[in-house]
Order: structure tokens, then C-alpha cells, then sequence
């Protein structure tokens, strides 16, 4: 079977059909920026994005990686939290960071993930309109309601993408 992990092609010859993605990225690829907290798919700090191809263009979802099958993963697209550049933050981890949405960071990796997958697949306009935005706050919710966090309320997370569609309008407008 065959994935691009983050920015590298892997062929990964007959994986045993136990293994989990959260096991291969961590035991195989020593990827550590994803987490594993509970095993059980119910904390979401192993979040991950898996890129599909769809008609003609790739879907990013945000997946589970401890309960997601590595052998189910042939010709899918597996992007960490690894991928993302240090310098630059990208908007959402820079907005995580302004809006102090984090206390421990256990769980950010996860959130980022969520929400990352939440940024692709939102149509431009709603990300720089700050009245779609609004109306689109329960989807943001929704993209969030697989991870937990046990430090700090939801609310500067949900505010931090805000914050990222802000940013990304002011930009747009200049």
C-alpha cells in the first residue's frame, strides 16, 4: 500500500491489519506531535487530517488516528501536525496562540488538526467575511466536538478561528 505522509510518499509493505495510524506515526514514522490519550477514539488529541480524492479535488477530514487502520489508509493523503511549518504559524495555530486558547497543549495538537481540516474545506468567503463567519459558528463547533480538553473552556478556541478569519480578511482587504 501507498500514502503520502505529510510531504513524503511511503510505501508500507503488507501492514498488519492491527495496527493502528496512531501506532505507525508514532512507533514506525517517531512522529510525536501527535498524541495518544485515551486509545478509545473519545479525546480526539491523536486528531489528524486524511486527504481523499473526491471528484476532482482532495477532501480533508479530521479523523481519530488511534482508532483509524493503517491498512485502510492505501492512497490517502495522512497530514500531522509535524507537516506544519515552525515559522510562519499558520493562521489557526497563530490564532490558538493570541487568543490563548491553549494551558496545557496536550490537546492543541488536536484542536489544530480539527480545525485545520475545518479551514480547508470552508469556502473562502465564509472565512473572510466576518458575518458568514458568524452564521457559520456552529459548524466550527461541530468540526470541535471530537476533541476534549480538560484545562480550559471552549470558548477561546471557537474565538481563535474567529480571530484567524479576521486576520485572513484584513489581508484579503489590503
Amino acid at each position: 500500500m501507498r500514502l503520502l505522509l505529510n510531504q513524503t510518499l511511503i510505501e508500507v509493505a503488507n501492514p498488519s491489519a492491527d495496527v493502528t495510524l496512531l501506532q505507525w506515526l508514532r512507533e514506525c514514522q517517531y512522529l510525536t506531535a501527535i498524541k495518544e490519550g485515551c486509545a478509545v477514539g473519545d479525546c480526539g488529541a491523536c486528531t489528524v487530517m486524511i486527504g481523499r480524492l473526491v471528484d476532482d479535488g482532495i477532501v480533508y477530514q479530521s479523523v481519530n488516528a488511534c482508532i483509524a487502520l493503517l491498512g485502510s489508509l492505501n492512497a490517502c493523503h495522512v497530514v500531522t501536525l509535524d507537516c506544519l511549518q515552525a515559522e510562519p504559524l499558520h493562521p489557526v495555530q497563530q490564532a490558538m496562540v493570541d487568543c490563548h486558547a491553549s494551558q496545557c497543549g496536550f490537546c492543541s495538537p488536536g484542536f489544530v488538526m480539527s480545525l485545520l481540516a475545518w479551514w480547508l474545506n470552508t469556502p473562502a468567503k465564509v472565512l473572510t467575511s466576518v458575518a458568514d463567519f458568524t452564521s457559520h459558528r456552529h459548524s466550527v463547533e461541530l468540526a470541535l466536538s471530537g476533541n476534549l480538553c480538560r484545562c480550559t473552556g471552549y470558548q477561546n478556541i471557537v474565538k481563535a478561528v474567529q480571530y484567524a478569519s479576521n486576520k485572513l480578511q484584513e489581508t484579503s482587504a489590503e
